[in-house]
């Protein structure tokens, strides 16, 4: 049932090309409406904000979100293989 999920080098490069983009597209997007920039779609990982003075921290990083984004885009990087892939015709 869940054959789909099983780990392959397209559903890896899928995924990351998801992942990447889709985080860079919006974080690009808040970039220029806001005086922070937001990574992460659809849960927020890495968040910078300004101006920051010197010593300050003016950024967060949540490792939670940035797994759980990972784990939503495999899935659906692994469902778009899945349904898209050639399958081989029955002889």
């Amino acid at each position: 049932m869940l054959k789909f999920l099983k780990p392959s080098l397209l559903k890896i490069v899928v995924t990351l090309i998801l992942f990447v983009g889709l985080t860079w597209l919006w974080s690009l997007k808040n970039m220029f409406i806001m005086d922070a920039s937001f990574h992460g779609l659809p849960l927020t990982f890495y968040t910078v904000w300004g101006p920051c003075q010197a010593g300050q921290t003016c950024s967060e990083f949540n490792g939670l979100n940035f797994g759980l984004d990972l784990a939503l885009w495999y899935l659906i990087g692994a469902f778009l293989v899945g349904r898209f892939a050639r399958k081989p015709k029955p002889s």
